[in-house]
């Protein structure tokens, strides 16, 4: 997916923000107040406040202005927040900052994640197109970070993720989150196996003794 498409998405509100960092921020090299940080700021650019100050910022943070400013810093110097001058409505240019990097560095990550990973790859990007074709539109990054969660977390077969997105496409409810749901009924209702045990032979030859 493309840096142009993505941000659409996170425009629409079809992507949330805060839910892409949170689920990425360790494998891009943020920690947790990182993540917390470039939160806040996206929130304050939905809300149009343009200028970074690391002491009223910090008022929302567990850390000190002086640490805040700190963070914002190394933010802008590991290219995470660029700063630059935007044209106002009056013409006037103001500073202001964008989060574009940030989005950027997930995407490039994420490829280069499931690049590597050539066991599940042409499973994924198989279902990925069966996706896209049975639910009429490009998956989010988040859709295909479930897809990835499905096959190597979740250890779903190809067969039953097929299975659990028709029943979804029957049933009309056209979405990543009704599929998971289907996945997740399915396992709790398959049969428990449970293994043969040796115990009461053991304990016959325990008395027997």
């Amino acid at each position: 997916m493309e840096l142009k498409t993505l941000k659409s998405y996170i425009n629409k509100n079809v992507v949330d923000f805060s839910e892409l960092v949170l689920l990425n921020y360790h494998i891009i090299g943020l920690d947790e107040v990182d993540a917390i940080i470039l939160i806040k700021l996206h929130h304050l650019l939905k809300e149009n406040v343009t200028f970074i100050s690391p002491k009223k910022l910090s008022e929302s943070l567990s850390i000190t202005p002086a640490v805040t400013a700190k963070r914002l810093n190394s933010l802008i110097d590991r290219e995470y927040i660029k700063m630059e001058l935007v044209k106002k409505t009056n013409g006037k240019e103001k500073e202001s900052y964008n989060l574009d990097k940030v989005i950027e560095k997930i995407l490039r990550m994420d490829f280069e994640e499931r690049k590597g990973d050539n066991i599940h790859k042409t499973t994924e990007s198989v279902i990925v197109e069966l996706f896209e074709e049975e639910l009429k539109k490009p998956l989010t990054v988040l859709d295909i970070q479930t897809i990835t969660k499905w096959l190597n977390d979740d250890n779903y077969t190809f067969e039953q993720i097929e299975e659990a997105l028709f029943k979804a496409v029957k049933a009309r409810k056209l979405t990543i989150k009704y599929v998971d749901g289907i996945l997740l009924k399915q396992e709790k209702e398959e049969p428990k196996v449970y293994k043969k045990t040796n115990l009461m032979r053991d304990l016959h030859q325990l008395w027997e003794k």
